[in-house]
């Protein structure tokens, strides 16, 4: 009886369903005339020949498939983005006749180039204090001292600076540091008190004490020459001891100064009356490799020609700053932050002074200046002079007894080991994570599927080297949103009142990059966002309905007494009638489980003709006429359900559901905590709208943040920060970064000069 029952029911519902159809596609096409085909809603005339259909194949419509669709828009223009920024990353920089190579694959940590080119022009290169040179052009290459890892700022033997050609100039103050305070500043060194200053001619006068028994003065007077490729030779041809000349007399006893004074250093020894200096290693590291082909003394200073044969001249490239370096391609780290391929300037702020760049302080000058990207990824650094520091005026001189070099070193290399220990504790702050932090499993917050891949990447990153440069032995990325009207793209997003969140790499123990939302999910810890109503129905029109054909159009969303109002137009099966028939839907909107939000509306209108009574007394879902299936949304029966994991344009969001609540100013949606799971814990001084990003490595634009701090706020907005997550790149070019000296990021998108 059932069967014959349910056949009977199908003998009438199909004539029906046919004559309701028929007559809302007479009542709709009778609407449209008068517009004559004018409004938006109005259907190519394909599908207006559709309407005429036959009965019999109109009633089968409600059980046809939506056709297959392109990838939405949105996510298609992020796509053609990201393979931009991809192809930037993937270049492999020439210049001036210099290029470098790509020896390995380009990943998420590593560009695969050794090396870097650098130009430079009108620098005052301080490798600390006054030991350095004024560079009036230079360009060299700057490779790493082991293959494979990135050049650190922070650790000056990791690199050495092969120059190709260039002009520098060392004066009185540049050259008496390198003698006094490098070459003969040792325990038992039998020179002290060096002062070396050039002379019009081409000579140098060099003055200090001498250790016979006791401390003599003496006077040498000479010339600078090159012995070989590799040895600069300091030739005296005057010689006084104690306010005496003592020239004629050594003479005639055969006295050579290497008789009077033993001096035998890895850097520096005499022979005869010659001090003869590896060219390589007269300043502490960086490494130098250079040749010099051309000596000029004045009483400005010496003047070192460079040239290796390998450029003819030097080429400027177009973003070469008229005063400042310029270092492309390669991996160079600072602090946290490691641009890969970099494309980086260094400029300084005032441009009317001298510009001197202190490498062993370059961390004092970075937090005193600022960083602006380009949407491409290329850094500028705007600097200011070391010398202008507060810190640079505080540094006491060089006194006996403080800064020695050790006997069996036999140079300074006490300022090597104040570098390095300086790095060491550096290190420790940047590599720091917080106890709660590294106490919490990230694998809690995961799918049971992805904990065993997470667990054994954790069980790697225990296994790293503590100063692997390229990653991070924290855990997984923390985000805290404050106050924050956060955009994933276009114009659909959130305001998030209070969110934790984890961002978690689909493959473990890669970084997040932002660049790409496929490659990671956020996961939410906790707290409460507010959809508001024209984000929602930005999600629709702009997203979720971006293919064709398509059941509904140009939906609107408004509350109205509680309950979700949503206008619209629909087509019948997708495509029957050939015109979108203007339909309003009212009801409620509730989380069903964790995971899943339901709206099912308690009123149809269409055409401002109720229908959910017709339906529900004929038994006849909405699913069944106007069938909807999206990824992340469907029409099931008379319910529009929502994964909200799926729903919005990647990344994946996953977070328990605890309510949501219909409001005036959106649809409220609050989050369950997860216990024992970690968050990240802002600065005390957080701005009222902030994004906090700590711990983990993460990518933004090409550089890498291992053991991330970075603060984003808007200084130009007092109130709500508005945060693009697809358009970070360029609301931060806009703005501005900082640095601090324990490395932390501070983006400002206020724009520059508001």
């Amino acid at each position: 009886m059932k069967n014959i029952r349910t056949a009977r029911e199908h003998d009438w519902r199909a004539p029906l369903l046919a004559s309701i159809a028929l007559l809302a596609a007479a009542l709709s096409m009778s609407a449209c005339a008068d517009a004559n085909s004018t409004t938006a809603n109005t259907a190519p005339s394909a599908d207006m020949q559709n309407a005429t259909a036959s009965p019999s194949a109109t009633a089968s419509a409600p059980h046809a498939q939506p056709a297959s669709s392109p990838r939405p828009a949105i996510e298609a223009a992020k796509a053609r983005q990201l393979a931009l920024e991809q192809s930037i990353a993937a270049r492999v920089p020439t210049a001036s006749g210099m290029s470098i190579k790509r020896s390995r694959a380009l990943t998420l940590r590593d560009s695969g180039i050794d090396g870097s080119l650098m130009f430079a022009r009108d620098v005052d290169f301080r490798v600390t204090g006054d030991i350095g040179f004024m560079i009036r052009d230079m360009a060299a290459t700057l490779v790493p001292t082991h293959a494979g890892e990135p050049i650190v700022f922070d650790d000056p033997t990791s690199v050495t600076i092969d120059v190709h050609r260039g002009e520098v100039t060392l004066d009185s103050a540049k050259l008496t540091a390198i003698f006094d305070r490098y070459l003969f500043q040792y325990q038992g060194s039998p020179l002290r008190n060096m002062r070396v200053v050039p002379q019009d001619g081409g000579s140098l006068r060099i003055t200090g004490e001498m250790h016979r028994d006791t401390w003599v003065p003496i006077v040498l007077s000479g010339s600078l020459a090159m012995r070989g490729a590799d040895e600069l030779v300091f030739h005296a041809d005057h010689v006084e001891v104690a306010g005496v000349a003592a020239d004629r007399l050594m003479q005639a006893a055969h006295v050579k100064m290497a008789d009077l004074l033993k001096v035998d250093t890895p850097i520096a020894r005499l022979d005869g009356d010659d001090v003869v200096m590896q060219v390589a290693k007269l300043m502490p590291p960086p490494a130098l490799r250079m040749r010099i082909t051309r000596i000029d003394t004045s009483a400005a200073g010496v003047r070192f020609t460079l040239d290796d044969g390998t450029l003819p001249n030097i080429d400027w490239p177009a973003n070469m700053p008229a005063r400042g370096m310029l270092v492309q391609g390669g991996d160079v780290k600072f602090m946290r932050s490691m641009p890969m391929n970099i494309d980086m300037a260094l400029t300084p702020i005032d441009r009317s002074a001298p510009f001197v760049l202190d490498l062993y302080h370059y961390r004092e000058q970075m937090a005193a200046g600022y960083f602006t990207f380009d949407e491409a990824g290329a850094l500028d650094v705007h600097l200011p002079s070391y010398a202008t520091l507060a810190s640079a005026a505080k540094e006491p001189p060089l006194r006996i007894g403080i800064g020695i070099g050790s006997a069996s070193a036999r140079f300074n290399d006490s300022l090597i080991r104040a570098q390095q220990a300086s790095l060491a504790q550096a290190r420790l702050v940047w590599q720091r994570a917080p106890q709660s932090v590294q106490r919490a499993s990230a694998a809690h917050a995961m799918p049971v599927s992805l904990r065993t891949g997470l667990s054994r990447g954790s069980r790697d990153a225990a296994t790293l080297t503590p100063n692997d440069e390229r990653r991070s032995t924290g855990p997984t990325p923390l985000i805290h949103v404050e106050n924050v009207d956060f955009y994933v793209a276009g114009r659909i997003g959130f305001h998030v009142r209070s969110l934790d969140a984890q961002m978690v790499p689909k493959t473990p123990g890669q970084p997040v990059d932002l660049d790409n939302p496929d490659q990671y999910d956020i996961r939410i810890i906790g707290g409460e966002v507010v959809e508001p109503w024209p984000a929602m129905a930005a999600l629709f029109n702009d997203y979720l309905l971006d293919y064709e054909p398509r059941s509904l159009n140009d939906l609107q969303l408004k509350p109205v007494d509680g309950k979700l109002e949503v206008t619209g137009g629909i087509k019948l099966w997708n495509h029957f009638p050939g015109v979108w028939l203007p339909t309003t839907m009212s009801g409620t909107i509730v989380a069903r489980d964790e995971r899943h939000l339901v709206y099912e509306p308690a009123s149809v209108k269409v055409l401002g003709v109720p229908q959910a009574g017709l339906l529900r007394a004929l038994d006849i879902p909405l699913a069944s006429l106007t069938p909807f299936t999206r990824k992340g949304v469907a029409l099931e029966g008379n319910q529009l359900v929502f994964d909200q994991y799926t729903v919005f344009p990647p990344p994946v969001l996953q977070g328990r559901l605890a309510s949501a609540t219909v409001t005036d100013e959106g649809l409220v949606l609050k989050f369950k905590r997860e216990p024992g799971i970690a968050v990240a814990r802002p600065p005390v001084n957080a701005a009222k709208s902030y994004v906090w990003i700590e711990s983990g490595d993460v990518k933004m634009f090409n550089s890498l943040v291992t053991n991330a701090r970075t603060f984003i706020s808007d200084s130009s907005n007092p109130g709500v920060m508005k945060f693009d997550l697809y358009g970070y790149r360029r609301d931060v070019s806009k703005g501005t970064v900082k640095m601090g000296t324990d490395g932390a990021l501070g983006v400002d998108l206020a724009a520059r000069g508001k």
